[in-house]
């Protein structure tokens, strides 16, 4: 099974990821189970051979694979779980996946860090002023100084990312009471996974579970073919 939605990246790209009070609508609001009809859009492309400029997920036996296919920049993430579900939200892309949720972003490095290339600043640099940009962004929305904290991380495959987290404010806790996050250089883009620390997930939970959702990160550097993928995966000649 394929779900398809439309590609807001363009508007998405130009603002903060994670507003507190868009997450704490998406983990208030009601999950329903979802089927390819009631996610497509009037808007949305139609899958084709190479799904260009949109996402899609594909049902797999071990949960989902998220497939993104955008102007340049071509990659999968395995979801793991036992009940997988994207929550309805038009302008952000937002997994429950077994309970915890999960939002995926990118940010163009014009955005932020304009003279990045020219300065040949490192990853690391780079995710310093994602981090900060961001950052500013949601305390500039909710008028509160977050405290913030950070770690350093080194991925699996020798990558630099970067992991941080801050406390949700007072009366803004209920139900998230942190928010975490991951991000990653990919080409001319900072790839960011969101999650939260709840009374059912602490943060180091979610630390994990942003870990080995970056784990199964796969690039292409051409435009991935969804339908063959989609074959070759129910056929058991793909792995996820």
């Amino acid at each position: 099974m394929i779900f398809v939605n439309e590609n807001r990246m363009l508007k998405a790209m130009t603002v903060g990821l994670v507003l507190a009070l868009t997450v704490l609508f998406a983990v208030s609001a009601p999950v329903q189970q979802t089927d390819a009809s009631q996610l497509i859009a009037p808007q949305v492309l139609a899958v084709s051979p190479q799904q260009e400029d949109g996402w899609v997920t594909i049902k797999t036996n071990e949960g989902m694979l998220f497939v993104w296919n955008v102007r340049g920049l071509y990659f999968t993430l395995a979801f793991k779980g036992k009940e997988i579900k994207p929550l309805q939200d038009p302008d952000h892309i937002f997994f429950s996946i077994d309970g915890q949720v999960l939002q995926i972003q990118m940010a163009a490095l014009s955005n932020f860090a304009p003279d990045a290339k020219e300065k040949k600043l490192e990853d690391k640099a780079i995710l310093v002023a994602h981090r900060d940009w961001e950052a500013k962004y949601i305390e500039d929305l909710i008028h509160t100084k977050l405290a913030m904290r950070t770690f350093n991380t080194k991925l699996s495959n020798g990558r630099d990312a970067l992991m941080w987290q801050f406390d949700m404010p007072e009366g803004m806790n209920t139900e998230a009471q942190k928010q975490l996050y991951l991000t990653l250089v990919v080409n001319d883009y900072v790839l960011m996974l969101n999650s939260e620390a709840t009374a059912a997930f602490s943060d180091a939970d979610g630390r994990k579970f942003l870990l080995d959702t970056i784990a199964t990160l796969k690039l292409s550097p051409t435009p991935i073919d969804v339908k063959q993928l989609t074959e070759s995966i129910r056929a058991g000649t793909a792995k996820p």
